[in-house]
C-alpha cells in the first residue's frame, strides 16, 4: 500500500463519516466508494469498511443515544436473519470481476436510495401487521446481511429507505434502527474477516481515527447547522462515480 494513497484516504474517510453519522449510517457504501476510486484491492476494502462502520455507528450511539427510539419489534425480524447471512457473506471470496460488478450495482442502488428516499420530518409511521412484517423483513434481512458481510456495507443504507418508504418508522426511529443493524452486522462481518486474517492494523488504524473524528464532527455540525439531505445528495454523486469506475474495472479488466 502506497503511503500517499493511505493519507489521501484519511480526509476522505473523515468527510464520509461526517456525512453519514447524523442519520445513523456507518458509511460503508461511502468508504467503498472512495476506496474504489483509490484502486484498493477488494480483500482490503471489505474488512476496512466494516471496521469504519463500527467506529462511526458506535460514535453515533454514544453521541445521540437510542433510549426510547429503538423499536425492537421492528428491528429483530430484520436483524435475526441478517446476522448469519452477514457471517456467510464475509466468508465468500469472489473473483475480482464478480466482486466489482456486485459492488457497482450495490453502489448504484445506494446512490438511488439517497437521492430519492431522504428522510422527511413530516413522515408519519404506521405499525405493520406481524405477517406483513415477517414476509418483508426475513428476505430483506437475508439480502442486507449477505451484502454487508460480502461487500462491507453495514446495511443501513438499504434498511433506512425501506423502512421510510413503507412508513413503518419516523426519521429518528429509523436512525436508531440503522445504527443498531449497522453496528451488529459490521461486528459479525468483521469477526469473520478477522478469523480469515484479512485485517491490517497499519492501514486501518489511521482511517479508524479519521472516522471517529468525522463521526463526532458530522453529528454535531449536521444537528446544528447543516442539512442531512444536502450531505446525502452530495455523496450520492460520489457513489455513482465509484459505481461507474467499479463497473468499468469489472468489464475492462
Amino acid at each position: 500500500m502506497n503511503d500517499a494513497i493511505l493519507w489521501l484516504l484519511v480526509p476522505l474517510v473523515f468527510l464520509v463519516a461526517a456525512a453519514y453519522a447524523a442519520v445513523g449510517l456507518g458509511g460503508g457504501s461511502g468508504y467503498l466508494a472512495v476506496m474504489t476510486l483509490a484502486g484498493l484491492p477488494a480483500l482490503k476494502m471489505t474488512p476496512t469498511a466494516l471496521l469504519l462502520n463500527l467506529v462511526v455507528t458506535g460514535t453515533a450511539l454514544v453521541r445521540f443515544g437510542i433510549a426510547g427510539r429503538l423499536r425492537w419489534r421492528l428491528l429483530l425480524p430484520f436483524l435475526l436473519p441478517a446476522l448469519p447471512a452477514a457471517f456467510a457473506g464475509a466468508w465468500i471470496s469472489a473473483d475480482r470481476r464478480i466482486f466489482l460488478t456486485i459492488l457497482a450495482l450495490t453502489l448504484t442502488g445506494a446512490a438511488g436510495s439517497m437521492l430519492f428516499h431522504t428522510p422527511s420530518n413530516s413522515l408519519s409511521a404506521t405499525c405493520p401487521s406481524p405477517t406483513r412484517l415477517l414476509l418483508t423483513a426475513i428476505p430483506a434481512g437475508l439480502a442486507i446481511g449477505f451484502l454487508s458481510g460480502f461487500l462491507g456495507i453495514g446495511g443501513g443504507v438499504f434498511l433506512g429507505p425501506l423502512i421510510l418508504l413503507l412508513g413503518w418508522a419516523g426519521p429518528r426511529e429509523t436512525a436508531a434502527l440503522n445504527s443498531a443493524i449497522v453496528l451488529s452486522l459490521s461486528a459479525v462481518g468483521l469477526t469473520a474477516h478477522g478469523l480469515r486474517g484479512n485485517l491490517e492494523a497499519t492501514f486501518t488504524l489511521p482511517l479508524a481515527a479519521a472516522a471517529l473524528l468525522g463521526g463526532l464532527a458530522g453529528a454535531t455540525l449536521t444537528e446544528r447547522a447543516l442539512s442531512p439531505r444536502a450531505f446525502r445528495r452530495w455523496f450520492a454523486v460520489i457513489l455513482l462515480a465509484a459505481a461507474l469506475k467499479a463497473g468499468m474495472d469489472a468489464f475492462l479488466g
